[in-house]
């Protein structure tokens, strides 16, 4: 089932059975929305509200609660974090994908560069404004990684929702 909206973007709500990844382990009654973003600054923005719409919509009943709120708060950095790095170092245009399993959140950005990331950049300088995106993504997931595409390549991280915690 798609269906998709009247925004701006291309914004599209689909179910499906499995991760995008064929990284996972098997995810049953999974929903995905993803949208189709320009490459230009107002891509992180327009992401992170693709993602807050999501889970707002997903965490119905539960949105009350601070460990939702946290969960959702970081899948928010994350994502643009992410959105960041493939306008600075992909091509146009970027797809992000967000995905809820019940007990997982996976988000996926998707790009036209066919180079993979550095996890670990040198930082030169203490006070350098880049070069960390990717050690706040391994601090805060619960996974993350990044695969080769048909079309360049995917970095995706997955977070455990509320209800997953023990």
């Amino acid at each position: 089932m798609s269906v998709t909206a009247s925004d701006a973007y291309a914004d599209t709500w689909t179910r499906i059975d499995t991760w995008a990844s064929p990284r996972s382990a098997i995810r049953n009654d999974t929903w995905t929305r993803t949208i189709q973003l320009p490459a230009s600054p107002v891509a992180c923005g327009a992401a992170r509200d693709h993602v807050r719409q999501a889970l707002a919509a997903w965490g119905e009943g539960v949105a009350e609660s601070a460990r939702w709120t946290d969960a959702a708060d970081n899948v928010i950095l994350l994502t643009s974090e992410l959105v960041t790095n493939a306008i600075t170092h992909g091509a146009s245009p970027v797809t992000v994908a967000v995905s809820w399993s019940g007990q997982q959140v996976r988000v996926e950005v998707h790009d036209r560069s066919r180079f993979l990331p550095a996890p670990w950049p040198v930082i030169d300088h203490a006070d350098d404004e880049t070069g960390r995106g990717l050690l706040l993504v391994d601090t805060l997931a619960t996974d993350w990684g990044f695969y080769r595409t048909p079309g360049g390549k995917a970095v995706y991280f997955t977070l455990d929702t509320p209800s997953a915690e023990r």
